[in-house]
C-alpha cells in the first residue's frame, strides 16, 4: 500500500500523522496526548513493505512506564448515555465524520480509515457463497458424546443485515455499511480510539501493555506491562484485557 507516487508507506504516512494530531490534542492539563519518544510505528521488517505494521519499542521501556495518553477529545463515541447492540449512534458518528473528511475534527483518523481499511474485511461483507462456505466450516461434527459442536462466533454473518439494516435502521449505502464493519471490527463497545487501535493483538508473554478502563470517561492512558526490550513490538489483548468482559467466549474477538 503506497500513500504516494513517491513510494511511501500508506500505514507510516498515516500513522505519523495520527501521533501528530495526539501530540497537539489538549483538553486541560490532565487530558494531554502524549506519545513517548521510545515507541514507533513500523514494519516489522522495515525492508519488506508487506510485512505487518505495529508498535515497536526503540529502546529499553521499564515497566509502569506511560507509554501513550490518549484524551476524550480524540475518541469518537455514540453520542449516547446508554448505548446498546451494535453502537447504532458510534456508527451514525463515523458516517458523518466520513462525509466531513477533512473537515472532521477526526480528520487524520478518517483519513486513515478510508485510506487503509477495505471493504470486505469481515464475514458480513462476503457474497452469499462466501458466507454459506463461512458458516459450514464453523459447524464443526460432533463431540465424543454426541452432541452438536459449533465454532464461535454466533451468527458470525449477520452484522449488516440483522444489526444494521435492523437495529439500526441503516440505510444499504456501500460506505454506510462499510462504517458500521469499521465499528464492529475496531470499538471498544462504543468508543473507537484511534491509535489504540492500531496496537496488534497477543496473549501470553507477548501481552506487554496495560490500560485503564476505557469507559471511566478519563483519558486512556497505555503503560508498559512488563519491562520492555528495545525492538519488541507492543500488544495489547483483544479479549483478556481487564475491562474486555463477554469478548473472550462470546461477541466481537472470537
Amino acid at each position: 500500500q503506497k500513500a504516494t507516487s513517491g513510494g511511501e508507506d500508506k500505514m507510516k504516512f498515516h500513522a505519523d500523522s495520527l501521533i501528530a494530531w495526539l501530540k497537539e490534542s489538549k483538553g486541560g492539563r490532565e487530558s494531554k496526548g502524549v506519545w513517548n519518544p521510545s515507541i514507533e510505528m513500523r514494519r516489522a521488517d522495515p525492508s519488506d513493505p508487506t510485512s505487518r505494521f505495529g508498535m515497536f519499542a526503540s529502546t529499553d521501556i521499564g515497566k509502569d512506564t506511560v507509554l501513550i495518553h490518549i484524551p476524550q477529545s480524540m475518541m469518537l463515541d455514540s453520542r449516547e448515555e446508554n448505548p446498546e447492540g451494535m453502537e447504532c449512534g458510534t456508527v451514525h458518528n463515523l458516517i458523518e465524520q466520513f462525509e466531513l473528511k477533512d473537515e472532521s475534527k477526526y480528520a487524520p483518523y478518517v483519513n486513515y480509515l478510508l485510506d487503509t481499511q477495505p471493504p470486505g474485511q469481515l464475514p458480513s461483507a462476503w457474497s452469499e457463497a462466501g458466507k454459506r462456505l463461512f458458516n459450514l466450516a464453523l459447524v464443526g461434527g460432533d463431540d465424543k458424546d454426541g452432541e452438536y459442536v459449533a465454532l464461535p462466533p454466533d451468527a458470525p454473518t449477520t452484522w449488516v443485515d440483522t444489526f444494521w439494516h435492523g437495529t439500526c435502521q441503516g440505510s444499504k449505502d456501500p460506505l454506510h455499511e462499510h462504517a458500521s464493519l469499521l465499528v464492529v471490527q475496531r470499538n471498544w463497545d462504543d468508543l473507537l480510539i484511534p491509535l489504540f487501535d492500531m496496537m496488534n493483538h497477543r496473549n501470553g508473554h507477548w501481552y506487554n501493555t496495560i490500560s485503564n478502563e476505557v469507559h471511566g470517561g478519563e483519558p486512556v492512558v497505555i503503560k508498559a506491562r512488563r519491562d520492555i526490550k528495545a525492538g519488541e513490538e507492543l500488544y495489547n489483548s483483544y479479549n483478556m484485557c481487564s475491562d474486555c468482559y463477554g469478548r473472550m467466549t462470546d461477541y466481537g474477538t472470537p
